[in-house]
């Protein structure tokens, strides 16, 4: 904030031509009020001191720079010894690699050309010619806008502000390719209006200017182009207010609305991932200035110094102490891994588990392929969780099928057994039957046969072989 200070401070009020120049060479843009003395000289009027001077304020010649400027010059030198020194401590393996890595950062690029812009506005204001001293100032003024953009960076550690800077970057890439459009359009009615408004001109590097400013500011409702032809009723001025029509319709509704449109479109997508982008550009702000020296700029060039001291003395190979110094000194921003190997194997886990699920919402919002061929590994882990409860309840299904069988089975051959005990008691019953009729039908014939023998001998009356008869009878049921 004090370098913006100083720098602006510096272009407004403190910078100063070397040598005797012209005014009216690289004049302001807005003219002050001006007058004349009584022998025709033109003056130029300060109200704060009311002291008419033949020279402007800011056209008054310095033998040197303020010492404003150089202190700036310094402190920018300083940017730039820590700039080098990002570059150096870079871990790739080439130059190229390097210089590759280094200018993938947008705030680098920034970096480097606001530097470069410093020092190029900075030697041009000691060449004794006018236009190089009005070029020193446009290009100091443009590199002043640089560093106020620059000093957004710092906004990435507030977490309402810095995911707001990713939008705001992704939003200039949509504008890009709509400027692109809008071009077209401003370049079509801007030149055929003016050739009908003003009709053939001399051919001067203002004209592009004017019919830029004809056409470009229509846009935002300046219609002072309309003030030019509004009472003109011939064709010219029937075309010009056709073409007026057009353009407004085209620009001012369709291409001003389709550009809010991609802004919507821009900051909805970003808006769910406010969080992650904050905590990203957290740690990288953070690990930037944990790697960065202590001192701030111009500060920091004592921190240079000490380091460049130090790898200096450390090529002593008889300096044990010093070698050690500057090895603790550049090794001090290294991290080191403290974990055991499963907190480390946890950890890669659920980055690649992460890191797939980015992947795959960056397939879904490229739209490369159809989304019903894209899984999330959520969704993916889900389906599978399903297949394997279907499969377990196919399993268990087919366990209970098994089962009833096999008591099915086990009722069947219990049946057959008792059916098998049962006929084959009733054949024992039957056989044991048979057994005692034949035993008494031949004790009955024996009976008869001893009866039959007596009772030709004896003589026996019939009402004994009756009553014998009847026991046998009553022995065999």
């Amino acid at each position: 904030m004090i370098f913006l200070l100083l720098f602006s401070y510096v272009i407004l009020c403190d910078f100063f031509p070397l040598y005797d120049f012209p005014p009216n060479v690289c004049a302001p843009a807005h003219n002050p009020e001006k007058s004349k003395d009584d022998n025709g000289n033109q003056l130029i009027t300060n109200h704060e001191s009311n002291i008419n001077k033949t020279v402007p304020y800011g056209f008054q010649k310095h033998n040197q720079p303020a010492l404003l400027e150089w202190i700036l010059a310094i402190w920018i030198f300083t940017l730039f010894c820590e700039e080098i020194r990002q570059f150096s401590s870079l871990e790739a393996k080439t130059t190229c690699n390097k210089i590759i890595e280094y200018f993938s950062v947008f705030w680098n690029q920034l970096d480097v050309l606001a530097i470069i812009l410093f020092y190029v506005g900075f030697v041009l204001r000691f060449v004794p010619i006018a236009e190089c001293y009005c070029a020193a100032r446009i290009i100091l003024s443009v590199d002043l806008t640089i560093w106020f953009i620059r000093s957004l960076d710092i906004f990435a550690a507030v977490k309402r502000l810095g995911p707001k800077l990713v939008m705001i970057g992704v939003m200039t890439n949509d504008l890009m390719f709509f400027m692109l459009i809008l071009t077209v359009f401003i370049s079509g009615f801007g030149v055929s209006s003016y050739s009908l408004i003003y009709g053939t001109e001399e051919f001067t590097w203002n004209l592009p200017r004017k019919i830029i400013n004809l056409a470009y500011w229509q846009i935002f409702g300046e219609l002072n182009a309309l003030e030019t032809f509004e009472t003109s009723y011939n064709a010219n001025g029937h075309a010009v207010f056709i073409l007026l029509v057009a353009y407004m319709a085209l620009v001012s509704i369709l291409l001003v609305n389709l550009l809010i449109a991609m802004f919507s479109n821009t900051f909805d997508r970003l808006q769910n991932d406010t969080d992650c982008i904050w905590k990203f550009q957290r740690y990288s702000l953070i690990c930037e200035y944990r790697s960065r020296p202590s001192l701030p700029p111009p500060f920091i060039l004592f921190s240079h110094l000490w380091r460049l001291t130090l790898y200096t003395l450390s090529l002593c190979p008889k300096s044990a102490w010093l070698q050690d110094a500057y090895s603790g000194h550049t090794n001090r921003t290294k991290y080191k891994i403290t974990l055991d190997k499963k907190d480390t194997a946890i950890i890669e886990a659920a980055e690649d588990l992460i890191g797939d699920e980015v992947y795959c919402n960056h397939v879904k919002s490229s739209r490369t392929v159809s989304e019903n061929d894209i899984q999330s590994p959520l969704e993916t882990m889900v389906k599978k969780v399903r297949t394997f409860e279907n499969r377990m309840q196919t399993i268990s299904d087919q366990i209970d099928g098994l089962s009833s069988m096999v008591r099915e089975h086990i009722k069947v051959s219990e049946r057959r057994r008792l059916d098998h005990d049962i006929s084959s008691d009733k054949a024992c019953n039957n056989s044991d039957q048979l057994e005692r009729r034949s035993r008494g039908e031949s004790l009955l014939g024996d009976c008869r046969s001893q009866f039959n023998t007596r009772h030709q001998s004896n003589g026996g009356s019939d009402e004994q072989q009756s009553s014998i008869i009847n026991v046998i009878l009553s022995r065999k049921t």
